[in-house]
């Protein structure tokens, strides 16, 4: 190919050059963001083919996505509402209520979803069972202890509206110790609202598909380009010829 046609491409050669290595890199981000989440399905589906674990104390090693049952009681006057969570298109509230378990531990429930007020004027009407009871659960590792932008002002005043709840705020909230997990009730648990939780919010075939996407686009930027090239030499050699 001649020196020509490469200097008068060479502005759109160092585009392709920088675009493509971002494409690329985007495509296999995807493909190992669809295997970390096969690994968590995997993981789930293993837990989830295991009998419930009845449990006296929340200390511990306890896997993640294990189903367990376990005593005690809510404390009906404290609990968090995390805000923000829409469900179906609806504005709501995530709910989350301390446990007591009958040996003195407390352990973070939660509770599901509640629509709420679209105005965010008032906030739902939470009805917590009183006395003793027996509660199904899955155990949740990562979300007890989650990602904030900054640390919301907290008042005195219950229930307590957040964006997120971290176990650390959690344990000076409730002046006690907590285990850095969630038990995530089952539908038809006392207490349980909505259900929407998902061990992964976007199946592994849509991170798959994402991959194939950027990985196409990859392959037409390099096309395009070749064509030019071919197009021009030809267009060039045609010229030469007629010469």
């Amino acid at each position: 190919m001649s020196r020509s046609l490469w200097q008068s491409n060479w502005p759109l050669a160092l585009l392709v050059a920088a675009v493509l290595p971002v494409l690329l890199t985007l495509g296999f981000w995807q493909l190992e963001r669809a295997a970390d989440k096969r690994e968590v399905l995997a993981r789930q589906e293993q837990q989830q083919a295991l009998p419930p674990l009845a449990i006296d104390s929340v200390e511990g090693d306890l896997p993640e996505f294990r189903a367990v049952t376990l005593r005690g009681q809510f404390d009906s006057e404290r609990y968090w509402l995390l805000e923000n969570r829409i469900y179906q298109g609806r504005y709501g509230f995530e709910v989350i209520s301390p446990f007591l378990l009958n040996n003195g531990e407390t352990v973070l429930v939660h509770r599901g979803w509640v629509p709420g007020d679209r105005g965010r004027r008032e906030l739902p009407d939470i009805e917590t069972p009183g006395g003793e009871l027996s509660l199904s659960g899955i155990i949740d590792s990562g979300s007890a202890s989650g990602f904030t932008l900054g640390e919301e002002a907290s008042t005195d005043a219950w229930p307590k509206r957040l964006q997120w709840l971290t176990t650390e705020r959690a344990e000076r909230e409730l002046g006690t110790a907590l285990p850095d997990l969630l038990l995530r009730l089952e539908r038809g648990q006392p207490g349980m609202f909505e259900q929407t939780y998902s061990a992964v919010n976007m199946p592994p075939e849509k991170h798959t598909g994402y991959a194939v996407q950027w990985f196409g686009m990859a392959a037409v930027i390099v096309a395009l380009f070749g064509w030019r090239l071919w197009h021009q030499n030809r267009s060039r050699g045609d010229l030469r010829e007629q010469s």
